[in-house]
């Protein structure tokens, strides 16, 4: 069909509908058109704008477009000078050249036709500044060893724990007391003066856990994130107060915690989180996987021992300030025996804390000891790859009573322990052999066997081995062990003791007042019957009893002078009472002088009476009034005071992490070099800096001491080398130091 015919057609079409008098869908549906409706009124639009004209077929003659070849050129131009250029930029650019506006899809069409597609560069990063210091090596070193996320881990395995425990959904409908004066987040005086209030403060938490209501708590509703920030403001709460209470935040170096931690925690958010930790029951998990990762940890730093594994245990006696009857013991630091808790620690052959427990009062380490290494073996990864390894406990003189060494018989465990110098004697000593010389020192060993006697079993002899050291300045020291003279001489069993004090007595006794280890944090009291003092009371009765018994009749005799004495003595009273005492004189009158020198001789009289009567049994009235001195004195305390250590063990378990964290700095970084941890936060820990944050790296630049150049060289390189152990923290941004 030619073109002419195609119009004709078409307008032929377009009459017939208009003569039409059917509505035009109608028509549509009942006739044949060449065309749509939508085309029909195309077709008018076009007639009434262009005439028969704008029926023509134009698409002979190619599509109308903007973009030229001149205007191609141009943009092939622009962009291989500017490959990031933007389509928007490039439309500007045509426009302000040619005075034709192209659309975006048309030049990314364009572009992506002749591979011309933008190439976005890389933003510079925008660094933020916020203060830092040398606490930060600290935290980053617990990125490094992981020790967060372990902490992290536990916590909310014991979360969801508790959860799942009836006791969660049992208590969910406990309300809360005062919820008007709580609602505002304080009390009043009145409240805290309150009865109730005043009993329910310090009780065990084993009374108060029947009535928590563990829904109210924040931790259950705490993120992971969350959590592993506040376990890294405990860790840090050395670094931040002065005594590692966590009252003490709220004081200027507090604020650290902003760049420690990412969040300026104050004193009551970290008590409520201690808080919920503690009625959460977590310390034992806690120990157990700290233990854990610790042994692992190290084990895998330094190489161990193939044969034999030392284990140094120690104890830490704690003073508890407390008006009521508690456990006592002997506080080395105070020279007193009072109330007390003890932790019993045991650090690895090269004197890192590993594992410990909190003991009430004084601890029986033949009782305990052996449990705790038990406990500690179970913590290896693999106990079999273990089992040709000997364990020896190196223990101090505390640990030298025979009860304590008698719990070693029977046992794959070795012990060595000290004499104390009113121990050693010379009869005691059997076996003995020849001299020979100290491999690693000045001194001269004397190979023997030794008896001692149970101080609480009667006429029982115990017999071991002994090493006398005789020191080339005149000294002399006594070891106790049970190794068999076929695995160790004398002079590796002198070495194995004596190396306690550089590798783990004098860091262990730098540590614990460098992390306040010896401070109690806080602790809750519950009453109970002491056994031991009720069994103490019971027989000292019986044996009154039984003594009075048999003085009978001399008592009988006392007794009836003693009811003389009484009119004798009111007598004595009554004429002392009339004299004056003037420069030391009695001045009295003639008559009443008379009648006291004969009341006092009828006194003393009475009195040699009651000797004479004791005469006959001196020893049986000796041990009477002994015993009813000794009834008097313990009457009343068959009830003691069972301190809740719950609180104090969360604390004590995050602060042995910061001893750890301290030696591995100084292993890893500083060449093993040695400081006392007091100089590490005077020195390197309180150096002050500024990082640079942005949302990939983090930059701390510390500023130089120049009073201690020396130690600032050694710190350059130790953060040299932790700038290679690609540390990140807890928002994954790479940490770098700089000097």
């Amino acid at each position: 069909m030619s073109e002419e015919e195609r119009i004709c057609e078409i307008l032929n079409a377009i009459q017939n509908i208009k003569d039409s008098k059917l509505p035009i869908t109608t028509y549509f549906e009942q006739n044949s058109v060449p065309f749509s409706r939508e085309q029909y009124y195309r077709y008018c639009r076009t007639l009434q704008k262009s005439g028969e004209y704008g029926l023509h077929d134009k698409r002979k003659y190619g599509n109308y477009t903007k973009l030229t070849e001149r205007i191609k050129d141009y943009i092939v131009s622009t962009v291989k000078e500017n490959p990031s250029i933007s389509s928007p930029q490039l439309q500007s650019k045509i426009l302000n050249q040619f005075d034709v506006k192209i659309s975006e899809s048309s030049l990314n069409t364009f572009r992506a036709s002749v591979s011309l597609t933008r190439i976005t560069t890389p933003k510079e990063e925008k660094y933020k500044h916020q203060k830092s210091g040398g606490s930060e090596i600290l935290t980053c070193l617990a990125f490094i060893t992981g020790i967060i996320e372990i902490y992290t881990k536990t916590i909310l395995e014991r979360v969801n724990e508790i959860r799942q425990s009836p006791l969660f959904e049992q208590n969910k409908n406990i309300g809360e007391d005062y919820p008007d004066i709580r609602s505002h987040g304080k009390f009043t005086n009145e409240y805290n003066q309150l009865k109730s209030v005043r009993e329910n403060r310090f009780k065990s938490i084993d009374e108060k856990i029947q009535w928590k209501n563990f829904s109210a708590m924040n931790i259950f509703k705490m993120s992971e994130k969350t959590i592993s920030r506040y376990t890294l403001a405990l860790l840090c709460l050395p670094l931040v107060t002065a005594n590692g209470k966590t009252s003490r935040v709220n004081r200027v170096k507090g604020n650290d915690l902003g760049f420690l931690c990412d969040y300026n925690y104050k004193d009551a958010s970290l008590n409520r989180f201690i808080g919920e930790l503690k009625y959460l029951k977590i310390s034992d998990q806690l120990i157990t996987a700290v233990a854990k990762f610790w042994i692992d940890f190290w084990r895998d730093e330094s190489e161990g021992e193939t044969y034999f594994a030392c284990y140094y245990i120690d104890g830490n006696t704690k003073a508890l300030w407390s008006s009521n009857r508690c456990y006592k013991g002997r506080v080395t630091m105070l020279g007193r025996v009072m109330n007390c808790l003890e932790n019993v620690f045991i650090h690895d052959g090269k004197g890192h804390p590993l594992y410990f427990q909190t003991f009430h009062g004084h601890v029986d380490l033949g009782k305990h000891a052996l449990n705790m290494l038990t406990k500690l073996a179970e913590h290896l990864d693999d106990p079999s790859a273990h089992v040709h390894v000997k364990r020896i406990l190196v223990m101090d003189g505390g640990a030298n009573g025979v009860k304590t060494l008698r719990a070693f018989s029977g046992t794959d465990e070795y012990f060595i322990t000290i004499l104390d110098d009113n121990q050693i004697k010379t009869r005691k000593f059997k076996h003995i052999r020849e001299e020979t010389s100290y491999k690693y020192g000045n001194a001269e060993l004397i190979d023997c066997q030794i008896e001692l006697l149970d101080s609480l079993e009667k006429g029982y002899i115990y017999e071991c081995r002994a090493v006398i050291v005789k020191w080339d300045n005149g000294r002399k020291s006594v070891l106790l062990t049970d190794i068999p003279h076929n695995l160790l001489d004398a002079s590796e069993v002198t070495k194995k003791y004596f190396d306690r004090w550089p590798k783990q007595e004098k860091e262990f006794r730098d540590a614990k007042n460098g992390v306040n280890i010896h401070r109690i944090v806080g602790f809750g009291k519950k009453i109970e019957n002491y056994d031991k003092m009720e069994e103490k009371h019971s027989e000292l009765c019986k044996a009154i009893i039984q003594l009075q018994s048999q003085l009978k009749v001399p008592l009988m005799e006392i007794e009836a002078i003693d009811v003389q004495l009484i009119d004798l003595y009111r007598q004595e009273r009554m004429l002392r009472e009339r004299s004056k005492i003037i420069e030391g004189e009695r001045v009295l009158g003639e008559a009443d002088s008379i009648e006291l020198g004969q009341c006092e001789v009828q006194i003393n009289k009475c009195l040699r009476q009651q000797k004479t009567s004791e005469k006959g049994h001196k020893d049986d009235f000796k041990r009477l009034k002994r015993y009813l001195k000794e009834e008097k004195r313990i009457r009343d305390k068959d009830k003691v005071y069972r301190i809740d250590t719950e609180l104090d063990q969360i604390m004590t378990c995050f602060k042995m992490s910061f001893v750890n964290l301290c030696s591995l700095f100084l292993t890893k970084c500083m060449n093993h070099e040695r400081f006392e941890l007091q100089t590490m936060f005077e020195s390197i820990f309180q150096l002050g800096g500024e990082a640079f944050v942005s949302g990939r790296e983090k930059i701390i630049e510390l500023e130089m001491n120049p009073k201690e150049p020396k130690l600032m060289d050694k710190l350059n390189k130790g953060l040299c080398i932790m700038n290679t152990m690609d540390i990140h923290d807890l928002n994954g941004r790479l940490i770098k130091f700089n000097m």
